[in-house]
């Protein structure tokens, strides 16, 4: 029986999402640092849900879902903090969200790393990579002055790059294959 985390269609959602999120950085970037705070929280609470509910779907034991359920729960609360208060947030939020680009590094790079029968698993790996290569530049920017002009074009640059690399991680999978299966 096999056991789907992340399916081909959910590469195909975080893929579509992250570059409408990164096109809007680029195309509106004075407009974005007025609404960053919502579009991120609605990115964060959509991915981590979809994610979420992937992992809970899975029939393996609990020691399999922790890691993508704690990503998940940090991804949820993110957005809830961003929507009852986005003013404080433009500045906790790039500290947040740099902590949550590292976090979902990480776990890209452990799951390509286990996961030996993986297709095209370094795609994944350079997915992590990248995320924690942002989540440390993003992490350094200075706040709240100039720096977050550069934190919209980080964010921009990230969601381009995130969205292309999981639609292509989803145009490689074969319908039925998924991130993790046993």
């Amino acid at each position: 029986m096999s056991v789907e985390i992340i399916t081909r269609g959910g590469f195909l959602a975080r893929g579509i999402f992250g570059l409408i999120i990164g096109i809007l950085c680029f195309a509106v970037p004075v407009a974005m640092q007025d609404v960053i705070a919502y579009i991120i929280g609605i990115f964060l609470l959509i991915i981590s849900i979809v994610t979420g509910g992937m992992a809970m779907s899975t029939e393996t034991g609990i020691q399999h879902r922790i890691p993508v359920l704690i990503l998940s729960i940090i991804g949820v609360i993110i957005a809830i903090m961003v929507f009852l208060s986005p003013v404080w947030m433009v500045v906790l939020l790039t500290i947040l969200i740099a902590i949550w680009l590292i976090i979902t590094g990480l776990v890209e790079i452990l799951l390509a790393i286990s996961l030996v029968d993986l297709p095209h698993r370094f795609l994944l790996w350079i997915s992590g990579l990248i995320a924690i290569i942002f989540g440390l530049l993003i992490g350094v920017v200075p706040i709240p002055t100039e720096g977050s002009m550069l934190v919209i074009v980080l964010i921009g640059i990230y969601c381009l790059l995130f969205g292309i690399m999981s639609i292509i991680i989803s145009l490689l999978m074969k319908k039925g294959d998924a991130v993790i299966s046993i």
